[in-house]
């Protein structure tokens, strides 16, 4: 049941980013008791909505622009290359792809002992 509920609210979030652009796109591409690997892609000046972030590795599969904006109201804007890779810490925040091409990468989120093999996916 907790597993539909986080679908539902995760599909919700989606349906409501940027007008007339797509969605985030994300995939579940490899999980075990340990450990939740998304490929995530956000299409060219995509907004996500305010959301919380889990501890997590990104890997950069593409060069990217982007701004952050924390709960707090602060920005941050960011650059990467690909193959960059980093530490992500929790926190709430939205994004947007300030280029004109998708912004593509890996995340790995480190599941909390005992969390199991499935849970859903987490929030890109």
């Amino acid at each position: 049941m907790r597993s539909l509920l986080v679908v539902a609210l995760m599909l919700w979030a989606v349906i409501g980013l940027a007008q007339d652009r797509p969605p985030a796109a994300f995939d579940v591409v490899a999980e075990n008791e340990v450990v939740q690997v998304l490929r995530i892609s956000l299409p060219p000046h995509a907004r996500t909505p305010m959301h919380d972030v889990t501890p997590r590795v990104v890997i950069w599969l593409d060069d990217a622009h982007f701004i952050d904006r924390f709960a707090d109201g602060t920005t941050r804007e960011g650059r990467r290359k690909a193959g960059d890779a980093e530490w992500v810490s929790a926190r709430r925040h939205a994004g947007e792809n300030l280029s004109d091409k998708s912004m593509d990468f890996i995340a790995v989120i480190v599941k909390p002992p005992g969390a199991g093999a499935r849970r859903g996916p987490e929030r890109p």
